[in-house]
């Protein structure tokens, strides 16, 4: 039967409530032809070759070159791409699928089912760096010119919506072979809209069009130029005066003024992404569920939400690790709150004491049994993740009125992610502040690499070292159950787990924005932290009024 799953329907609701109504008003009327697009990114590529690079701009990027089998839409639907449709055998345990045709990749090869079977097969054998993602993947075998078949060991319920993860695009084989992985580090060669045509790094990159573009008509653009703009007041400068189309994460106390300006849109959505606080379950306090709980209910969300994110570039968690748009997404808060683990320094103070801490000698800092103080480290970097160092304050402060001293070591990205990976016996941080993202929409990626017994550091990304024997029976359930009911049901245990278990320190998820200007039609943007724009055109009259000559 053919395969093409919903990996949300909660995310239409919310993407309803907060794109604006102009989206609906650009798909009512006639795209125009010609222009060239300068959309300004915050930050550089270091490699343009997706089997090398996770990075959400760099996904940006070759999103214009480079597509998928599937795409994700706004919805948070599925939908088929460069594959037309798909079969699943009885097992579950082999996909097939049935590739558009007359497709080409920019060298003039063609796109086929051998194509996509060495792309996947390489990714395996290479060990690129989203293979974990493919779970249980075993080997891509060309059926026919147009079916290619993907084998699993198990069955593997998330696999459609990984396949529209941008990183999983299909490059050029013959490209890859002649040029080799590090020429592919700055050169993009796929079936996508846009050829590449220039690329300075740390600069920008430029993009023509594609005059043999499988869909025909499209795209309507004639070039797209992403240049690189750290700062984000001179973005919303060059937006505000027309010197680029758009521009992303700009800074959340300029959003007001911005939407004030009549030729400027701002489209602020919720996304995947959501803020914890990783804690060491080597270090003895973290290792009792009442320290974990108490440090939980003594933050101050709503505090973070107002002084560091303007109300705007955050909104309170309602759910462990999973966000609105994510597949399989509930709300756990309690009746009246609104947020899990509400702020109840009370409550919190309750749990310290339950957990054996308490402040015995009277000087404000909590002691255990034998009189020990409670003094940890809090890692961060600055600048990392939106907000990241501010939010660590706010930690540290939060804290020391729960009677517990934290020393914030911040450290280089480098020296961050270095200390990061280290395993249960080498790791040096008691806390870390991270964020965790779900870039696939399927909560498959954080079951299995982040709260997994087998996902401890170095393997995967269970920083915290913790291990529930549930947690890990639900985890691998969902990952193999292909029945939707059941599989949200073990989604909503998993995380009904989390609450009970707090193995991390649950904080706001972060939202993104977009800014453009009125007269650009038809760009988008994803919860999964994706700004494409290759079907985008301009409204040439609109673009007069404002007097944009470009």
């Amino acid at each position: 039967m053919t395969m093409r799953r919903v990996v949300s329907a909660s995310l239409a609701a919310v993407s309803a409530c907060i794109l604006t109504a102009s989206v609906a008003s650009a798909q009512d009327a006639k795209p125009q032809l010609g222009g060239e697009l300068i959309y300004a990114q915050a930050g550089e590529q270091f490699s343009l070759f997706p089997g090398r690079n996770l990075d959400s701009g760099a996904q940006d990027v070759w999103l214009y070159a480079c597509e998928n089998l599937v795409e994700m839409k706004e919805d948070g639907t599925v939908a088929p791409w460069l594959a037309k449709s798909w079969t699943v055998s009885q097992d579950r345990k082999k996909y097939t699928f049935q590739l558009e045709q007359g497709v080409k990749f920019h060298d003039g090869s063609p796109f086929n089912a051998e194509a996509v079977a060495f792309v996947y097969n390489e990714a395996k054998a290479k060990k690129f760096i989203y293979s974990s993602i493919l779970e249980g993947f075993e080997a891509a075998k060309a059926e026919s010119e147009n079916e290619v078949s993907m084998t699993f060991s198990s069955p593997f319920a998330a696999l459609i919506p990984n396949l529209a993860y941008r990183p999983l695009c299909i490059f050029s084989p013959t490209a890859y072979k002649t040029k080799g992985e590090q020429w592919m580090a700055t050169n993009i060669v796929g079936t996508g809209p846009f050829i590449q045509k220039e690329f300075v790094k740390g600069e920008h990159i430029r993009f023509v069009k594609n005059p043999d573009y499988w869909q025909k008509g499209k795209p309507y653009l004639d070039a797209v130029k992403i240049i690189n703009v750290p700062d984000p007041a001179i973005r919303s400068a060059m937006l505000e005066k027309g010197e680029i189309d758009r521009t992303v994460r700009l800074n959340d106390f300029d959003l007001a003024r911005l939407e004030k300006n009549k030729d400027v849109k701002i489209r602020v959505v919720p996304s995947t992404r959501q803020y914890y606080i990783a804690l060491n379950h080597m270090v003895p306090a973290f290792a009792n569920v009442n320290v974990r709980k108490a440090f939980n209910y003594a933050m101050d969300k709503t505090g973070i939400v107002k002084s560091v994110f303007a109300d705007r570039g955050a909104v309170l968690a309602k759910a462990p690790t999973l966000s609105p748009g994510v597949y399989g997404y509930t709300e756990m808060t309690n009746p009246g709150e609104d947020t899990i683990f509400p702020f109840n320094l009370a409550r919190a103070k309750e749990l310290m004491k339950n957990g054996g801490y308490e402040d015995r000698n009277k000087d404000g800092i909590v002691e255990d049994a034998k009189g020990n103080k409670l003094s940890l480290n809090l890692f961060t970097r600055r600048g990392g993740t939106q907000g990241d160092f501010q939010v660590a304050q706010l930690i540290q402060t939060f804290l020391k009125d729960l009677g517990v001293e934290v020393r914030i070591q911040v450290l280089e990205s480098a020296a961050f992610g270095d200390a990061i990976k280290l395993g249960p016996t080498e790791a040096k941080y008691d806390m870390a502040l991270l964020s965790w993202g779900i870039p696939t929409a399927d909560p498959d990626e954080p079951m299995m690499l982040f709260t997994l017994t087998q996902a401890w550091k170095p393997v995967g990304s269970n920083r915290m070292f913790y291990s529930s024997e549930e947690v890990d029976r639900l985890s691998m359930l969902a990952h193999s159950e292909v029945d939707d009911a059941k599989r949200k049901g073990y989604v909503k245990q998993w995380m009904g787990e989390l609450l009970r278990d707090a193995p991390v320190v649950f904080l706001p998820v972060l939202a993104l924005n977009l800014g453009s200007r009125t007269y650009l039609k038809d760009d988008r943007i994803l919860s999964v932290d994706n700004y494409p724009a290759p079907f985008a055109w301009f409204d040439k009259d609109e673009m007069k009024k404002q007097n944009i000559r470009r």
